[in-house]
């Protein structure tokens, strides 16, 4: 009797983490904001205020404290994504995959301005090296849990699969960017 409980468990699990398009575009969406929020304080980067990460201080600690919610808002959506099938039907123009597309180009839109706002940066930083590591650090953990959404969202509109792969490979060209901006002027 035991085995038929933990089956019936296991499969509302499932069920729980299976997520709808309009899930996951909400959860794309926060993702989203959360890059936005990100650039004021990364237009605010200057070489008087870049050392001040050494003490918590100026744009950087904010900055890193921001790439490390996006991390924990992306993995909470990873997780979300991982139980949810492929999906095999045609797309109308209006239809909830075709919003979801729309909603990821959005985040690679607004994800690659921030991110070309830190690559901007990278130059005026360079005389404060204790910045780059920890940038590239926070960088690689963004970018690993963002090729883990957008695999699974290629994986599972494989309808849509091109135009998510055009923009998971656009994101990818610009993070790979921003982390070797970051990389080159550590100690």
């Amino acid at each position: 009797m035991r085995i038929g409980a933990v089956i019936v468990a296991g499969f509302a699990a499932l069920a729980a983490a299976a997520a709808t398009p309009q899930q996951i575009a909400d959860g794309l969406a926060s993702i989203t904001q959360k890059f936005q929020t990100l650039q004021a304080p990364a237009q605010s980067i200057t070489i008087l205020n870049a050392p001040l990460i050494v003490i918590g201080q100026g744009p950087f600690p904010q900055i890193i404290a921001g790439f490390q919610d996006i991390v924990s808002t992306s993995t909470a959506l990873a997780a979300q994504l991982g139980g949810t099938g492929a999906r095999r039907r045609s797309v109308e123009p209006r239809d909830a995959d075709a919003d979801l597309v729309f909603t990821y180009r959005s985040l690679v839109r607004v994800a690659q301005a921030t991110l070309n706002i830190l690559i901007g940066k990278a130059g005026v930083v360079s005389k404060a090296p204790v910045v780059g590591g920890p940038v590239a650090t926070a960088l690689r953990g963004v970018e690993a849990i963002q090729d883990d959404i957008a695999i699974k969202l290629i994986n599972m509109f494989s309808v849509r699969a091109n135009d998510l792969t055009a923009e998971a490979n656009s994101l990818d060209a610009t993070m790979t960017l921003a982390i070797h901006s970051y990389e080159s002027i550590m100690v």
